[in-house]
């Protein structure tokens, strides 16, 4: 070999070995300068454009500060990629996370969590059995309305504050109804184990334990739109659509949107609404739709504004399609309902079009762009818009929109097959009969807080035009409903140490029950849940200081501090709990 050959073959090796050297450093340590680099140009993005520092209470800087010796210390791409996901959770912005990296194996919102074939629903911290699968063992022996005490040997409000925080550390979270809403048939933490043991407070208030697998008859999770759908309706992506014939009207249009707000959804969207042209009113289903760009949800509400409306600071929702839907309108919408979701809401539910039933949405109201860090290694969204609605200004980021009618979780509803649907065509009815949509929706919603003997006086008026109306029915349902859960509430405040209440939070959703209990007339159960609730001050304060001590995954503390809470708080049954069994 020449000696010019020779050396070039040197210099190759030389320069593989190199590169082999180079990816291992790269590999064993990281490219530490690159990921503060990456670092210091997020925590600059946030500090100039982000809308969650102004509107959410983030103690942004200790938190960053306490983060940049980790994204110094990183050995690996894939631990600098999780330290960004986890500097990015700080904002508690939905919209603000990693959107695309070069690495694989990140953690998951639905890492180790299963359905097990069943459907919950998140009450303010109380977890609500709102169905099951056809076929599913525990048919028959748990019934809808039940409420989920207890998971293995832990609380389930416990153990699902563990997978709220595992998933708050990388993921940011707008609202925890939003969260949970779509955990609700995969919420169940599995982990590596197959069955998980289940105990449920029943609305005949007795307790029930069952054991559940990982999934439901046939390998497969709980369907909500097979729970939703009317009979006859089948999938289609984008949109379904169904004439259905009650008692009242033998044209009632039914379609729900099953996609996210883009041009698809749009296309089936008109498709679907097309088929329902001879339709008399329209009950619109938007529960589990989709976000996306807005400019598809302003589109899909111009098909129900004849000649186009004015919108406040959107300017205006202008007609779109071959034509537009002006009859009566019910919309049925959850807490799944995100994002420009929320946009279709808004054009349906601030200008008064539609009278809305279900749940708040689910409240991601910050408008993000996209970042690119300078490493390339990935791209990341951030909230920088927090708008408000177009016409009355609200801002929904943490709280979303609410219906203006919202359907409890109480046994009575839970039962029902599809209570919001029910209810939203009871509505229907009334507003095909030509009453006017302002006064119906005042009064339904008035029912649903509990002023039954006030709709019973509108339901009288109501029934003399809406043939077939039976508002004794309705309000009789509300009230059987409402004292039930009051009963339910008060029953789990009494269980046992296993089964602690979780009382953390408990105050919002006790005092709206309250209230409406009162205004129902209730004031016996009304009275003595409140009494019950206050007698277990101490537990409360127990409860929310277990919270403050447990980490991120919620670990026990240390011996000093454990020994601090008991001095403090060894007589509540939490203490107990946590010092003979948590902490052991």
């Amino acid at each position: 070999m020449r000696g010019g050959a020779k050396n070039l073959v040197r210099a190759a090796a030389a320069l593989c070995g190199a590169l082999v050297l180079l990816t291992a450093g790269r590999a064993a340590g990281g490219d530490r300068k690159t990921y503060l680099e990456d670092y210091r140009f997020i925590c600059q993005a946030v500090e100039q454009e982000s809308a969650a520092l102004k509107s959410k209470e983030t103690d942004w800087k200790a938190g960053s500060a306490r983060l940049e010796k980790d994204f110094a210390a990183s050995a690996s791409d894939a631990e600098h990629v999780k330290n960004v996901m986890r500097l990015l959770a700080l904002l508690r912005d939905s919209h603000t996370g990693v959107v695309r990296s070069s690495v694989e194996g990140l953690p998951g919102k639905f890492d180790g969590l299963y359905g097990g074939g069943l459907w919950f629903g998140w009450d303010g911290g109380k977890f609500v059995l709102r169905g099951l699968m056809p076929g599913h063992p525990l048919a028959g022996t748990i019934a809808p309305g039940s409420v989920l005490v207890a998971i293995g040997d832990l609380p389930a409000w416990l153990a699902m504050e563990r997978e709220r925080r595992r998933i708050a550390a990388f993921s940011g979270i707008s609202s925890d109804h939003s969260l949970f809403g779509s955990l609700g048939n995969r919420m169940l933490p599995f982990g590596e184990v197959q069955q998980v043991e289940l105990t449920f407070l029943d609305p005949e208030k007795k307790t029930r334990t069952a054991t559940a697998g990982r999934w439901g008859p046939g390998g497969k999770a709980f369907s909500p739109f097979e729970a939703q759908a009317p009979e006859g309706a089948a999938w289609a992506e984008g949109a379904v659509s169904l004439m259905l014939e009650t008692q009242w009207c033998a044209r009632v249009g039914w379609l729900r949107i099953t996609g996210g707000m883009d041009q698809a959804t749009v296309t089936a969207f008109h498709a679907a609404l097309d088929r329902l042209r001879e339709m008399e009113a329209l009950l619109l289903d938007c529960r589990f739709m989709g976000g996306g760009g807005d400019g598809p949800a302003w589109e899909m509400a111009g098909r129900f504004f004849e000649g186009g409306v004015e919108n406040g600071r959107h300017g205006r929702i202008e007609a779109s399609g071959a034509w537009q839907f002006a009859g009566p309108i019910v919309m049925l919408q959850d807490e799944v309902m995100v994002s420009s979701a929320e946009t279709f809401t808004w054009a349906m539910s601030e200008t008064g079009r539609a009278v809305t039933v279900g749940r708040a949405t689910g409240g991601w109201g910050i408008i993000p762009k996209v970042f690119s860090c300078p490493s390339g290694l990935v791209d990341f969204r951030l909230g920088v818009n927090d708008r408000p609605t177009p016409i009355q200004g609200v801002h929904t980021e943490g709280a979303g929109w609410p219906a203006d009618v919202t359907i409890p979780f109480g046994p009575v509803f839970c039962a029902d097959e599809d209570a919001p649907r029910s209810v939203g065509l009871e509505i229907l009815h009334v507003l095909h009969a030509g009453f006017d949509a302002a006064a119906v929706r005042a009064d339904f919603q008035r029912l649903f807080q509990g002023e039954v003997a006030a709709f019973r006086k509108a339901g009288e008026r109501y029934a003399k035009k809406a043939k077939g109306f039976e508002p004794d029915r309705l309000a009789r349902a509300v009230l059987d409903d409402l004292e039930a859960e009051l009963d339910m509430e008060a029953a789990l405040l009494d269980l046992s140490d296993q089964c602690l209440p979780g009382l953390v939070g408990i105050s919002g959703r006790v005092e709206r029950l309250l209230a409406r209990g009162r205004a129902a007339g209730l004031k016996n159960e009304a009275t003595r849940l409140e009494k019950a609730l206050k007698s277990l001050k101490a537990e409360a304060e127990a409860e929310e200081q277990l919270l403050l001590l447990l980490g991120e995954d919620c670990a026990p503390p240390g011996k000093k501090e454990q020994e601090a809470f008991s001095k403090k708080h060894g007589k509540t049954r939490t203490a107990r709990f946590v010092l003979e069994t948590l902490w052991r």
